[in-house]
Protein backbone atom coordinates (compact mmCIF):
# COMPACT_ATOMS: atom_id res chain seq x y z
CA UNK A 1 0.00 0.00 0.00
CA UNK A 2 1.51 3.33 -0.69
CA UNK A 3 1.61 6.64 0.97
CA UNK A 4 -1.08 8.08 -1.46
CA UNK A 5 -3.46 5.20 -0.39
CA UNK A 6 -2.79 5.37 3.39
CA UNK A 7 -3.71 9.11 2.87
CA UNK A 8 -7.05 8.23 1.39
CA UNK A 9 -8.11 5.86 3.86
CA UNK A 10 -6.68 8.31 6.36
CA UNK A 11 -8.89 10.68 4.87
CA UNK A 12 -11.68 9.08 4.56
CA UNK A 13 -11.76 8.31 8.22
CA UNK A 14 -11.76 11.76 9.27
CA UNK A 15 -14.39 12.55 6.92
CA UNK A 16 -16.61 10.31 8.51
CA UNK A 17 -16.57 11.92 11.47
CA UNK A 18 -16.30 10.52 14.96
CA UNK A 19 -18.77 7.57 13.80
CA UNK A 20 -15.95 5.80 12.52
CA UNK A 21 -13.95 4.93 15.55
CA UNK A 22 -17.10 3.48 17.14
CA UNK A 23 -17.23 1.34 13.71
CA UNK A 24 -13.12 0.79 14.12
CA UNK A 25 -13.87 -0.53 17.32
CA UNK A 26 -16.67 -3.36 16.39
CA UNK A 27 -14.79 -4.14 13.24
CA UNK A 28 -12.06 -5.26 15.67
CA UNK A 29 -14.12 -7.08 17.89
CA UNK A 30 -15.90 -8.57 15.27
CA UNK A 31 -13.00 -9.98 13.21
CA UNK A 32 -10.67 -11.19 16.37
CA UNK A 33 -14.02 -12.84 17.71
CA UNK A 34 -14.65 -14.56 14.49
CA UNK A 35 -11.12 -15.32 13.46
CA UNK A 36 -10.76 -16.68 16.78
CA UNK A 37 -13.83 -19.01 16.23
CA UNK A 38 -13.04 -20.32 13.12
CA UNK A 39 -9.80 -20.96 14.41
CA UNK A 40 -11.72 -22.98 17.53
CA UNK A 41 -13.45 -24.77 15.07
CA UNK A 42 -10.97 -26.09 12.57
CA UNK A 43 -7.96 -27.05 14.76
CA UNK A 44 -7.80 -30.21 16.14
CA UNK A 45 -9.36 -33.39 14.33
CA UNK A 46 -13.03 -33.05 15.26
CA UNK A 47 -14.15 -34.43 11.99
CA UNK A 48 -14.45 -37.55 10.31
CA UNK A 49 -11.97 -38.06 8.15
CA UNK A 50 -9.89 -40.36 10.37
CA UNK A 51 -13.43 -42.44 10.82
CA UNK A 52 -11.77 -45.52 9.85
CA UNK A 53 -9.59 -45.32 12.78
CA UNK A 54 -12.14 -44.62 15.67
CA UNK A 55 -12.80 -48.74 16.17
CA UNK A 56 -8.89 -49.53 17.07
CA UNK A 57 -9.11 -46.36 19.01
CA UNK A 58 -12.10 -47.15 20.87
CA UNK A 59 -10.41 -50.74 21.46
CA UNK A 60 -7.40 -48.90 22.21
CA UNK A 61 -8.29 -45.51 23.66
CA UNK A 62 -4.60 -44.69 24.54
CA UNK A 63 -3.50 -44.33 20.88
CA UNK A 64 -6.22 -42.20 19.83
CA UNK A 65 -5.20 -39.11 18.76
CA UNK A 66 -6.27 -35.26 18.35
CA UNK A 67 -9.62 -33.90 19.83
CA UNK A 68 -11.45 -37.07 19.04
CA UNK A 69 -8.72 -39.21 21.20
CA UNK A 70 -9.59 -36.80 24.32
CA UNK A 71 -13.81 -37.23 23.77
CA UNK A 72 -12.97 -40.96 23.50
CA UNK A 73 -10.38 -41.33 26.48
CA UNK A 74 -13.31 -39.18 28.55
CA UNK A 75 -16.37 -41.28 27.34
CA UNK A 76 -14.85 -44.87 27.83
CA UNK A 77 -12.67 -43.87 31.06
CA UNK A 78 -13.29 -46.25 34.04
CA UNK A 79 -14.09 -49.87 34.75
CA UNK A 80 -18.20 -49.56 35.06
CA UNK A 81 -18.97 -47.85 31.33
CA UNK A 82 -22.64 -48.50 30.80
CA UNK A 83 -24.97 -46.98 27.83
CA UNK A 84 -26.55 -44.39 29.64
CA UNK A 85 -23.01 -43.08 31.53
CA UNK A 86 -21.18 -42.22 28.17
CA UNK A 87 -24.76 -40.66 26.99
CA UNK A 88 -24.36 -38.15 30.29
CA UNK A 89 -20.63 -37.97 29.05
CA UNK A 90 -21.68 -36.89 25.56
CA UNK A 91 -24.03 -34.54 26.58
CA UNK A 92 -20.64 -32.76 28.66
CA UNK A 93 -18.74 -32.75 25.90
CA UNK A 94 -21.88 -31.37 23.69
CA UNK A 95 -22.24 -28.80 26.55
CA UNK A 96 -18.51 -27.10 26.44
CA UNK A 97 -17.76 -27.94 22.98
CA UNK A 98 -21.17 -26.70 20.97
CA UNK A 99 -22.63 -24.21 23.05
CA UNK A 100 -18.70 -22.62 23.51
CA UNK A 101 -19.22 -22.07 19.54
CA UNK A 102 -22.96 -21.08 19.92
CA UNK A 103 -21.75 -18.22 22.16
CA UNK A 104 -19.06 -17.25 19.91
CA UNK A 105 -21.98 -17.40 17.62
CA UNK A 106 -24.20 -14.82 19.14
CA UNK A 107 -21.21 -12.45 19.52
CA UNK A 108 -20.70 -12.80 15.94
CA UNK A 109 -23.84 -12.36 14.97
CA UNK A 110 -24.35 -9.30 17.51
CA UNK A 111 -21.30 -7.60 15.77
CA UNK A 112 -22.65 -8.08 12.19
CA UNK A 113 -25.98 -6.29 12.90
CA UNK A 114 -24.34 -3.61 15.32
CA UNK A 115 -21.91 -2.62 12.19
CA UNK A 116 -24.60 -1.17 9.86
CA UNK A 117 -26.60 0.38 12.81
CA UNK A 118 -23.42 2.16 13.81
CA UNK A 119 -23.21 3.32 10.02
CA UNK A 120 -26.82 4.44 9.84
CA UNK A 121 -25.65 6.61 13.10
CA UNK A 122 -23.24 8.30 11.07
CA UNK A 123 -25.84 8.74 8.12
CA UNK A 124 -27.98 10.27 10.59
CA UNK A 125 -25.21 12.93 11.91
CA UNK A 126 -24.16 13.70 8.41
CA UNK A 127 -27.61 14.30 7.22
CA UNK A 128 -28.15 17.08 10.76
CA UNK A 129 -24.91 18.60 9.08
CA UNK A 130 -26.63 18.88 5.77
CA UNK A 131 -29.67 20.70 7.22
CA UNK A 132 -27.82 22.68 9.10
CA UNK A 133 -25.34 23.84 6.08
CA UNK A 134 -28.62 24.50 4.31
CA UNK A 135 -30.04 26.45 7.15
CA UNK A 136 -26.62 28.70 7.20
CA UNK A 137 -27.23 29.72 3.79
CA UNK A 138 -25.52 29.94 0.89
CA UNK A 139 -21.64 31.06 0.46
CA UNK A 140 -18.54 28.59 0.48
CA UNK A 141 -19.40 27.94 4.47
CA UNK A 142 -22.40 26.51 4.07
CA UNK A 143 -21.59 24.48 0.92
CA UNK A 144 -18.57 23.37 2.86
CA UNK A 145 -20.85 22.01 5.54
CA UNK A 146 -23.12 20.06 3.03
CA UNK A 147 -20.33 18.48 1.36
CA UNK A 148 -19.00 17.66 4.88
CA UNK A 149 -22.13 16.53 6.13
CA UNK A 150 -22.79 14.35 2.74
CA UNK A 151 -19.13 12.73 3.29
CA UNK A 152 -20.07 11.90 6.72
CA UNK A 153 -23.60 10.23 5.49
CA UNK A 154 -21.92 8.28 2.86
CA UNK A 155 -18.75 6.72 4.16
CA UNK A 156 -20.32 5.86 7.51
CA UNK A 157 -23.50 3.53 5.91
CA UNK A 158 -20.04 2.34 3.55
CA UNK A 159 -17.98 1.62 5.93
CA UNK A 160 -20.72 -0.45 8.12
CA UNK A 161 -21.83 -2.56 5.42
CA UNK A 162 -18.33 -3.40 4.16
CA UNK A 163 -17.47 -4.23 7.75
CA UNK A 164 -20.74 -6.36 8.23
CA UNK A 165 -20.33 -8.53 4.74
CA UNK A 166 -16.99 -10.16 5.16
CA UNK A 167 -18.39 -10.98 8.76
CA UNK A 168 -21.73 -12.48 7.57
CA UNK A 169 -19.15 -15.19 5.15
CA UNK A 170 -17.14 -15.77 8.38
CA UNK A 171 -20.18 -16.09 10.58
CA UNK A 172 -21.66 -19.02 8.27
CA UNK A 173 -18.48 -20.90 7.89
CA UNK A 174 -18.36 -21.09 11.66
CA UNK A 175 -22.27 -22.27 11.83
CA UNK A 176 -21.62 -24.93 9.33
CA UNK A 177 -18.21 -26.06 10.49
CA UNK A 178 -20.33 -26.07 14.38
CA UNK A 179 -22.82 -28.58 12.66
CA UNK A 180 -20.25 -30.88 11.24
CA UNK A 181 -19.37 -31.27 14.79
CA UNK A 182 -22.29 -31.75 15.89
CA UNK A 183 -22.53 -34.89 13.70
CA UNK A 184 -19.26 -35.96 14.32
CA UNK A 185 -19.80 -36.44 17.92
CA UNK A 186 -23.49 -38.21 17.30
CA UNK A 187 -21.73 -40.61 14.94
CA UNK A 188 -18.72 -40.64 17.46
CA UNK A 189 -20.95 -41.74 19.73
CA UNK A 190 -22.59 -44.18 18.10
CA UNK A 191 -19.87 -45.78 17.18
CA UNK A 192 -18.46 -45.98 20.92
CA UNK A 193 -21.90 -47.61 21.99
CA UNK A 194 -21.76 -50.21 19.16
CA UNK A 195 -17.92 -50.81 19.44
CA UNK A 196 -18.36 -51.17 23.32
CA UNK A 197 -21.64 -53.32 23.64
CA UNK A 198 -21.83 -54.88 20.42
CA UNK A 199 -22.78 -57.68 22.24
CA UNK A 200 -25.67 -56.54 24.38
Amino acid sequence: MTLANLQEVADIFTDGGTVMTALLIVAFLLYTTATASLYFVVRGNLNNSQRKEWEKWIETPESAEGRIGEIIRYTVHGKRISIKRIQRRFDEVREIVIRSIDRRLIIITTLIAAAPMTGLLGTVGGMLSMFDGLAAGGGKQSMAMIASGMKEALFTTLTGLVIALPGMFMSLMVRERRNKIDSTLAQLQSAIVTTKFRKV
